[in-house]
């Protein structure tokens, strides 16, 4: 691995030297100023040259500088969240200052985004259907972590509590959390929290710029994991000469959170630091009524009957937390055409488990390690070079003992080569990708002594047709090549065709998933339960053929979507029944034959002059999961999300409302028990609705109350269904933010 990553970077290093040598002076400067439609300047705007490495942030009074290594004229880009991206073209004269207006945006559509296809493109000529959760809307959630930021902005997604580790477990469009694949910049984020999810508890929510969500299999460009999804996390970084920037938040229930960043952007140099520390003590939630339970028989004779039984109410155990996480990241451009940028974090999470009789509390932590070298030739044509090492790790901390012995290790690298070439109409993408995962973990034995890896490497090409103005091709496959299952190709068409108002998109995508190390080489004792869970290294692994179709419209402050999908599943991973050696009851991971899911998102988004804004979405999902005609499945099947937002200038105070919620819909789950009776377990309708009031003041200070949970929610039977995290009423939290560049004037 390392004369891999030693070799590549050499390539890049020894071709980016020959073509332009390092050079300390520079040759031209450009000044200017970047204000709104009505001349009031943007703090924050990015200007950036094309065809370089080379960009800066405008201050307080929305003025720029940009130093040169080239003379001669030059294409800038100029663009700030919420307005339209605008270029102009410097004649190469140092003697005038630039003035640059930009004009507010209508909607989302001129964004650019990346995930869908790996080179950037406005979100309307995007052939993949992507959604985009921006910073100004994760402002007007005010979402205390990310998975309640998820749950309001994506239909079709529910977070619960995982059995045994108490962390959040995912369900997306009725697939389990391991089918999406989750990225920071790019980056896959690899350990796991609950099982076969990652720990959502290492994304910072404070220091997110957007998230790009990408539904469907998305296999050729990102491999195993991604059959259900990707959702690539952008996180902040600095965009003006100097930055920082302290939120505290204060809730009535035992919660708060502190964190602060500071920044530089220069022509060539940048530097974004941030620091995030929360706490939440643990809670108890009691049910209002206990669970019904229907166990249906049916006899020799083939009648039918019916028991029916209630439980006695109970609780639910919420664990607590004490996290802390810091993160750094640093860019230097050498030349106008090559930069380097170098990220890395840290991060820790004390569980809090005051339930626990031993004393003894789990501690999770990472570290990752992120260089990337860029490389731009022109503005047709980059390579990047990108590594990634992230370890991550659980612990049991014994507090009696002073004492700690880790549990789980999960240690993965990453190297990849990546060119982007425009030729014409054709825009190609071709890479080569190395993976290797090591891993200890308790359930391989208990004291997690046991280590076992796995390698993939990776060729991948995909071309971007524009075949017209209109219509759009893009073609890609991804071979990998899996140290234990050999060779793998993954396919992927997608086509748009734009007419009038509307964009038409059809895609067809194969997903696979390798089977995880646990699922092949587990060997664990369920505790209290008394029975052992093996892995399998006869597994297969899971392919998947998938379609999607839908309908965009888009016209002036309107924009909205429908669209469908329908996937199959082969060789799909599940946990049943086995026979022990000595004849006891365990389980053990199988393949299943074949499974299928289908389902339909229905989008919309109006923004109004006034200052009003509404997103809504609606989702169904069937997940086709019926034996003997019974439905086995515990995802909801319908789910419906709304953020509304109004925001008004009273003087030099900005002052906004926000209203938003989500509604999940009830679903029976069935199972077949020991004595093969089918037992229905009723979920009920689920509804949660928050406000908030948010204040921004001159100088940067800024405030918000909310309300979360304002039509006080509590579960029936929370302690039976763990498919969503228990309310426990309504909460009031106050947030005080203050950004010392705006208080400063700098």
């Amino acid at each position: 691995m390392r004369k891999i990553l030693l070799i590549l970077f050499s390539m890049v290093a020894v071709q980016a030297w020959g073509e332009d040598e390092i050079s300390p002076a520079a040759v031209a400067t450009i000044r200017g100023v970047v204000l709104d439609e009505t001349g009031v300047p943007l703090p924050g705007a990015s200007v950036w040259v094309k065809g370089s490495t080379i960009g800066a942030g405008t201050n307080t009074q929305g003025e720029f500088t940009l130093s040169l290594r080239k003379s001669g004229p030059q294409v800038l880009r100029f663009s700030f969240t919420g307005y339209k991206p605008q270029e102009y073209t410097w004649d190469g004269k140092e003697n005038k200052v630039l003035t640059i207006r930009l004009e507010p945006s209508l909607n989302s559509l001129d964004e650019v985004v990346i995930t869908g296809t790996r080179t950037p493109k406005p979100l309307k000529e995007a052939p993949v259907l992507t959604q985009v959760i921006s910073e100004r809307e994760i402002e007007q959630i005010n979402p205390i972590d990310f998975q309640t930021l998820l749950e309001l902005a994506l239909p079709g997604l529910q977070f619960g509590i995982a059995h045994g580790s108490n962390l959040p477990e995912l369900q997306f469009q009725g697939a389990a959390g391991g089918y999406v694949l989750f990225l920071m910049d790019g980056e896959r984020i690899a350990g796991e929290g609950a099982s076969n999810n990652i720990d959502f508890d290492r994304i910072d929510v404070d220091n997110i710029a957007r998230i790009e969500v990408v539904k469907g299999a998305m296999s050729t460009l990102y491999g195993s994991q991604a059959m259900g999804g990707v959702v690539n996390i952008i996180t902040k970084n600095a965009e003006r000469p100097f930055s920082a920037d302290a939120t505290a938040r204060w809730g009535n229930k035992d919660e708060m959170k502190y964190s602060a960043s500071v920044g530089t952007k220069l022509s060539r140099f940048s530097s974004y630091t941030t620091f995030s520390y929360s706490r939440r003590d643990a809670y108890q939630v009691e049910d209002k009524e206990g669970q019904v339970t229907e166990y249906h028989y049916t006899d020799i004779h083939g009648q039918d009957s019916i028991v029916r039984d209630t439980s006695e109410a109970t609780s639910t155990e919420v664990l607590g937390f004490d996290k802390w996480s810091v993160s750094e990241r640093l860019g230097y451009s050498f030349t106008d055409n090559l930069k380097l940028d170098v990220t890395g974090s840290y991060y820790r999470n004390n569980q809090l488990n005051p339930y626990e009789e031993q004393g003894i509390q789990n501690r999770f932590e990472s570290y990752t390690v992120n260089p990337k070298l860029y490389y731009v030739f022109n503005e047709q044509q980059n390579l990047s070079l990108s590594y990634l090492l992230d370890n991550y790790r659980k612990k049991e901390v014994y507090a009696r003992e002073d004492a700690s012995s880790t549990k789980m290790k999960d240690l993965s690298h990453t190297v990849r080569l990546n060119y982007t070439g425009e030729f014409g109409r054709h825009l190609l993408t071709a890479g080569i990708e190395v993976n290797t995962q090591k891993m200890n973990h308790y359930w391989f034995n208990l004291e997690g002594e046991v280590e076992h890896s796995q390698q993939t490497y990776v060729l991948y090409l995909q071309e971007d047709w524009k075949v017209t103005d209109f219509f759009d091709i893009l073609v890609g496959v991804r071979s990998d090549c899996h140290s234990d299952y050999g060779f793998h190709a993954s396919p992927k068409v997608s086509l748009m065709w734009r007419f009038g108002d509307f964009a038409l998109r059809g895609n067809y995508g194969m997903g696979f998933r390798i089977p995880t190390l646990k699922e092949l080489y587990s060997s664990f004792p369920m505790g209290g339960f008394g029975f052992m869970i093996y892995g399998n290294t006869d597994l297969e692994p899971e392919k998947s053929h998938q379609g999607t179709l839908s309908l965009e419209y888009t016209r002036g402050v309107f924009n909205g979507s429908v669209s469908g999908y329908y996937t199959k599943y082969m060789n799909e991973i599940y946990l049943g029944d086995f026979e022990d050696e000595d004849g006891a009851a365990a389980q053990k991971y199988y393949n299943h034959e074949n499974s299928e899911k289908s389902g339909i998102d229905v989008m919309a988004q109006v923004r109004l002059d006034c200052g009003f804004r509404f997103n809504g979405s609606y989702s169904y999902v069937n997940s086709h999961e019926k034996e003997d005609g019974y439905n086995t499945s515990v995802f909801r099947p319908h789910s419906l999300t709304f953020t509304t937002n109004y925001s008004r200038q009273w003087g030099k105070v900005r002052a906004n409302a926000s209203l938003n919620g989500r509604w999940l819909s009830k679903v029976d789950v069935w199972y077949k028990n020991s004595e093969g009776a089918y037992v229905l377990t009723p979920r009920y309708a689920y509804t949660t609705v928050d406000f908030n009031l948010g204040a921004r003041f001159p100088r940067g200070f800024r405030f918000t109350l909310a309300f979360d949970n304002i039509l006080n929610l509590k579960a029936k039977n929370g302690a039976s269904d763990s498919s969503v995290v228990p309310q426990r009423g309504i909460e009031v939290i106050g947030t005080l933010g203050i950004n010392f560049a705006d208080l400063f004037k700098l």
